[in-house]
């Protein structure tokens, strides 16, 4: 048995970058207004509503970004309600 870590790192990237879903609850964000492909964050607007932001750009444009997240054990690629964006948030990121 081999223990190739820079291997199993590469794939993991390759996953992260091409693969929507891979059991891995990796991201797939994007936004189309700038490109970012990095993570679309959820911030509290000034009324106290929750809203998915480039943090590159800026933009709040939800029909101008992808975002990808695991609900409810299915990977949705929606924009979803209050309540299911907080649960979201205060999820802690495993990878």
């Amino acid at each position: 048995m081999q223990n190739n870590i820079p291997a199993v790192l590469e794939v993991i990237k390759f996953i992260y970058d091409n693969i929507m879903y891979a059991e891995l609850n990796t991201k797939s964000d994007y936004c189309q207004c700038c490109g970012y492909d990095g993570e679309i964050v959820i911030e509290e607007d000034k009324d106290g509503k929750l809203v998915w932001v480039c943090p590159n750009c800026g933009n709040r444009d939800q029909s101008k970004m992808n975002v990808a997240r695991r609900t409810c054990g299915y990977i949705g690629t929606q924009f979803w309600n209050q309540g299911r964006t907080q649960e979201i948030r205060e999820r802690v990121l495993h990878l």
